[in-house]
């Protein structure tokens, strides 16, 4: 019966006919069409089933309706979290900066998809997101400050920057994860030291993004370092610091890839002969 409910919602709202009466015009029919089948919209955010109100996100959301941003916020509390994740997500198509500040707080939710929802729809909404999230970099909770760190890497503001470098050096290591993926997609060459200094993180995983950010930035300062970070007693810090390297192109790093094309795994030998096939190129 939920599952008939929701598509005949479905089917009313993706139809042709109008709710209003016969005596206007095509374009008054249209126009007060969209408007009440928005209203029903919204109105169905509040439905008793999960499916109509998940559905009913979904739609707001393809519409960018700005009207509906109000009640969308109030749905990032809904006790079901697939709602919930489609709300942030409808959010984030709409674009509007009132809902910073409630997109942040559900940076919060004990649901991980929700919250990655939530971190991807502000880094759709952008600029006016940039220094709120910077202050959640500071938050007590080290999921807020990941998740801030992600939405940071997705706008790629040089704002962040700095409080991003702060963040490499969070107590939590999924945070410092985060920080050092965002520096990568930003490309600020200001970042280049302090990732340096993270290839050297207690936490491999840290190392390992550490080594892909700095192969994004494409920064000559960090061939060395790299060459360097072949040698971990990690494997995927390893390949992630030879296809850095390929990124880079720098002939100083020619040798010590040969030299990895001996390693055991071949993870490891296959991203060191991609990154000399990058280096030829050159």
């Amino acid at each position: 019966m939920n599952f008939v409910k929701a598509a005949i919602a479905t089917l009313l709202i993706l139809s042709c006919l109008s709710f209003v009466g016969c005596g206007k015009t095509n374009k008054d029919k249209t126009e007060e069409s969209t408007k009440d089948k928005v209203t029903t919209l919204i109105q169905w955010l509040k439905d008793k089933d999960r499916s109509v109100r998940q559905m009913a996100a979904e739609q707001l959301g393809e519409r960018k309706e700005t009207r509906a941003v109000k009640p969308l916020i109030a749905a990032l509390n809904d006790s079901d979290k697939s709602v919930r994740w489609s709300t942030a997500e409808a959010l984030g198509e709409i674009k509007n900066a009132h809902a910073v500040k409630p997109l942040i707080n559900t940076l919060n939710d004990n649901d991980k998809s929700v919250r990655w929802s939530a971190a991807g729809a502000l880094g759709e909404i952008g600029p006016p997101a940039v220094k709120p999230l910077i202050a959640a970099l500071k938050d007590s909770d080290s999921r807020v400050r990941q998740y801030a760190a992600a939405a940071l890497g997705k706008i790629k503001d040089t704002r962040a920057v700095k409080p991003l470098i702060t963040v490499l050096k969070d107590v939590d290591s999924s945070t410092r994860n985060a920080a050092a993926r965002a520096l990568g997609k930003i490309k600020d060459a200001h970042a280049v030291e302090p990732l340096i200094i993270a290839l050297k993180d207690d936490d491999s995983s840290v190392r390992r993004d550490a080594a892909g950010a700095l192969g994004e930035i494409k920064d000559t300062r960090a061939v060395q370092p790299l060459i360097d970070a072949l040698k971990d007693n990690n494997s995927t810090v390893q390949w992630c610091a030879a296809e850095a390297l390929g990124k880079i192109k720098d002939a100083r790093a020619v040798e010590h890839l040969i030299d990895t094309l001996e390693d055991n795994d071949r993870g490891v030998w296959r991203k060191a002969e991609e990154a000399l096939t990058e280096i030829e190129k050159k």
